[in-house]
């Protein structure tokens, strides 16, 4: 019962949604931000190079123009979950182009030299895949507030029929 009383003080609070929101928000405003960086452009060069579904970037407009670009919607991404308390329509915006982000960025998992290896004949994650792995959760998060300010939306697009 205490357990029951603590979710909804919890939720009442809406300690859920402050968190994941504030948390992508600062996440994606750093790693934005610090794409305008050599160190961070350079850095990431090798997971863009080898992503499917992005290598495009750094070919067209090379490795600083390439990861500013990245930074930039990064960071509009950002400004737009923020804007959301006040408009959750941009919020959802904000959060869908979160989505996309953190799935692409899980994706390099998958295409990026090195981040799975075999152990004693079984797949295991090496630092690399272990540190791309966790904007699954990322995701997860980004899809939770899209469908908080989703929700919110619609009470506002209810109130004003």
């Amino acid at each position: 019962m205490k357990l029951i009383r603590l979710s909804k003080a919890i939720a009442d609070l809406n300690l859920p949604f402050i968190l994941c929101s504030f948390g992508i928000s600062v996440i994606l405003l750093w790693i934005g931000s610090f794409k305008f960086e050599a160190v961070e452009a350079n850095g990431v060069a090798i997971l863009v190079t080898n992503s499917p579904l992005v290598s495009w970037d750094y070919s067209l407009f090379g490795v600083r123009l390439g990861a500013g670009f990245i930074g930039t919607t990064e960071i509009i991404a950002a400004l737009l979950i923020i804007i959301g308390n006040f408009q959750p329509k941009l919020g959802m915006i904000g959060a869908l182009m979160a989505v996309v982000i953190f799935f692409v960025t899980s994706t390099f998992v998958l295409s990026t030299p090195g981040s799975v290896h075999l152990i004693n004949g079984f797949p295991r994650l090496s630092d690399l895949g272990s540190f791309l792995f966790k904007d699954i959760t990322a995701m997860g998060a980004s899809f939770y507030i899209f469908t908080y300010f989703g929700k919110k939306a619609e009470k506002t697009v209810s109130k004003s029929l």
